[in-house]
């Protein structure tokens, strides 16, 4: 039995039937599949085109999550949607991202559901699970609605606590819990942040490419990418993937984090060479050459410098100014949107206590996990799906074996 009809649970669904496994597979919702719907943007982002797995973030074993990760590689996901779903890719190898190239999330979602089916899965919508229990060797699954059910084998994939109006609830959380798997503490991840800076504030819809870096105590991350200027803070890929820092920071009590960007590709001697003295060019000349307008004013007052003056004019102050601002800009943050907007949940159920070969709890026999409700995370740009399709599998292709 497989609760959750989501990434990793239908991809568990497949690898279950497809194993000989008399496979049923729950969903909460009328349908499933709901956070692969709205993901890139309804295209969804299937895969990233190459993996570091350096990005990946956990507080369990990094070894562990390697094994996972490297069960499955990418060359032979790519594979399994392009011959085994029928699903034609394609590559964006400016974001390094892969998308089906018919740029419809639904075709994704209908696929995996279309395989399971036909691996002789059931899907049961519209069911809420309440309970997951041990009871003679095999498991008792309470749900809100109906007898309970009996399953030699569960697979835990109900998600995390992300985008909740797509379903996710934290009952996978919540059951692991129970059953006395270890929690790491959980937090919204890859969410937009908030700030409240009067000098920013006429900015909402601007946007660049910067490189942003994170630090709070110990932990820090950076990353170079897309931003945008919201009208309660800022979003974009390099917000989203350092976000967690951030997040952290306040979640636990500790010391404010700290936001800092670099504005444009530009360093500080290659700065120091733009705003050098040029016929009357001025600074506001110089600026606009590599920002946009708007925020090109807006970091001239940031630095106390006017963007009228003539580069002639600037003294030797006034330029280091001017560059700390633009190579090492402190960004305001009060916040961050929460589940509401986070793509994942970081944190989750201990990578020590399941087997990486089969996602087998080491607590529980017969039951497993997979997919968002563990404690790892990766970047924006197909990672999570990645995760999401290896742990699946390996899941799926585990629990078939239990009798």
């Amino acid at each position: 039995m497989v609760i959750g009809a989501g990434a990793a649970g239908t991809m568990a669904a497949i690898f279950a039937s497809a194993g000989g496994a008399e496979t049923l597979l729950l969903e909460r919702t009328k349908d499933g599949g709901r956070k692969i719907l709205i993901s890139g943007g309804g295209r969804c982002n299937v895969l990233p085109m190459r993996v570091d797995e350096s990005r990946f973030v956990t507080d369990s074993s990094v070894n562990t999550l390697r094994r996972i990760v490297r069960s499955w590689p990418l060359v032979e996901q790519r594979w399994f949607f392009e011959q085994d779903l029928g699903i034609p890719l394609e590559e964006e190898p400016e974001a390094a991202k892969i998308f089906p190239a018919s740029h419809k999330a639904r075709d994704v979602r209908d696929g995996l559901l279309a395989l399971a089916a036909r691996n002789g899965a059931r899907l049961r919508v519209s069911t809420r699970v309440l309970d997951v229990m041990p009871a003679e060797e095999r498991w008792l699954v309470e749900l809100e609605e109906g007898a309970p059910l009996v399953a030699d084998a569960v697979i835990l994939a109900c998600g995390g606590l992300s985008v909740p109006n797509t379903g996710s609830d934290g009952t996978g959380l919540d059951v692991a819990r129970l059953l006395g798997h270890t929690i790491h503490p959980t937090y919204a991840a890859l969410t937009p942040l908030v700030g409240d800076s009067p000098a920013l504030a006429s900015l909402s819809g601007v946007s660049l490419t910067v490189t942003l870096t994170a630090r709070a105590g110990d932990r820090s991350a950076t990353a170079t990418g897309g931003f945008l200027f919201t009208h309660h803070g800022y979003s974009g890929p390099s917000v989203l993937d350092v976000s967690h820092v951030m997040v952290r920071s306040r979640a636990e009590g500790e010391a404010p984090g700290r936001l800092t960007v670099k504005w444009t590709s530009l360093d500080e001697k290659q700065w120091e060479s733009a705003l050098k003295p040029h016929g009357a060019r001025t600074v506001s000349g110089a600026l606009r050459a590599e920002l946009p307008d708007r925020l090109a004013t807006v970091l001239a007052g940031i630095a106390q410098v006017d963007p009228s003056r003539s580069l002639a004019e600037l003294r030797r102050e006034e330029r280091l100014r001017l560059i700390e601002t633009l190579v090492r800009g402190v960004l305001p943050c009060t916040g961050d949107e929460g589940y509401k907007k986070a793509e994942v949940t970081g944190g989750g159920v201990s990578l020590a206590e399941i087997d990486p070969r089969t996602m087998e709890s080491r607590l529980h026999p017969g039951l497993y996990l997979c997919g968002e409700l563990l404690d790892a995370f990766g970047p924006i740009g197909g990672y999570n799906f990645l995760w999401a399709w290896a742990s699946g599998r390996a899941a799926g292709r585990g629990a078939a074996t239990t009798r």
